[in-house]
């Protein structure tokens, strides 16, 4: 496949029941050269059945558009690097295994996409009819709840010479830390487009986090924050006051919604684990508080919340589950 414009990366774990749904979305494309994109399966030890599934899509596809990566228990953040390694197309795009898109889903992409567009996104939170610098869309769109890499067209090449990975430590927040790493290497350049959303069609699979026992991974939200705090402390020059202080509230919204998953739970509890994720949120919400700004940023609901949180700890775990019906 020589000349490819468009490489289709999707990951695949235990996704046996929306697997086939999602790759022929994507082989279903009109208004583009189905020759022009290919689409990278990468099986991560699926026990389901999803394996094979990616095999037989594989060899069904006349055009053999269909390349399959099998990999043991890595992870997403792993199987999407593995992905951009084995891409050839001039752009990437990234679909996970439990959505689909709309048969337009490329060509609209590509159609608003030249020389010099890095990155072309489909976008719920900004829209711009000019290309935008790196900066301007971390604050404007990153740091505006547009924390995904789904909907979105980006330049290999960029991705390649920016040595711009996802963090394979990670298991949340991994999508957000690879935006703030594209918009910073991208920096002053003017080669992002924003254009509105309605192709890319987003299951909402929560597997019940939120009724199931609190698990250490969920402190990577935390980190995941910090991380993005620091990362944009060293550009800081380059952005709005304000975009620090929205890094602030979202460390402490963040630090709410961990604790709120530890009140809510109705599986067996990890007493010691409990602890230590209140213990981290608090830390997290003393730290962003220090900024200045950031507790006049909140709402008057969670001027509250962090209130109690730091007058009686316990006493917030127990009115949250109590509000949630726990």
């Amino acid at each position: 496949m020589d000349h490819l414009l468009i490489s289709v990366i999707i990951p695949v774990y235990q996704a046996e029941s929306t697997l086939e749904r999602c790759v022929h979305s994507c082989l279903n494309q009109k208004n583009i050269d189905p020759k022009e994109f290919e689409i990278i399966l990468i099986d991560d030890g699926s026990t389901d059945g999803s394996s094979e599934l990616c095999d037989k899509l594989s060899v069904e596809d006349e055009l053999h558009r269909i390349k399959v990566k099998h990999i043991s228990n890595h992870g997403v953040s792993f199987a999407r690097n593995v992905g951009i390694n084995e891409a050839l197309g001039r752009f990437v795009v990234f679909v996970d295994s439990d959505d689909h898109v709309s048969e337009n889903y490329l060509s609209k992409l590509v159609k608003h996409s030249d020389e010099s567009t890095v990155l072309v996104d489909e976008n719920r939170s900004y829209v711009s009819s000019q290309k935008i610098s790196g900066f301007n869309y971390i604050e404007n769109s990153v740091l505006n709840e547009n924390t995904h890499v789904w909907g979105k067209l980006f330049d290999r090449v960029t991705l390649k010479e920016g040595r711009i990975k996802f963090q394979e430590k990670l298991t949340i927040g991994e999508d957000l830390l690879f935006l703030i790493d594209f918009g910073i290497y991208v920096g002053k350049k003017r080669g992002i487009r924003c254009i509105s959303s309605g192709d890319y069609y987003y299951s909402d699979n929560d597997n019940g986090a939120m009724n199931s026992a609190f698990k250490e991974s969920y402190l990577d939200q935390l980190k995941c924050w910090r991380s993005a705090e620091k990362k944009l402390l060293s550009v800081r020059k380059n952005l709005s006051t304000y975009s620090m202080v929205s890094v602030s509230v979202s460390q402490i919204l963040t630090a709410l919604l961990v604790i709120g998953k530890v009140a809510v739970q109705k599986g067996d509890r990890n007493k010691e684990l409990d602890e230590l994720a209140i213990k981290k949120s608090r830390e997290q919400i003393e730290h962003a508080l220090k900024r200045r700004g950031v507790f006049a940023a909140l709402s008057t609901g969670h001027k509250i919340k962090v209130l109690l949180l730091k007058i009686n700890p316990d006493a917030y775990v127990r009115l949250y589950a109590k509000h949630k019906g726990v």
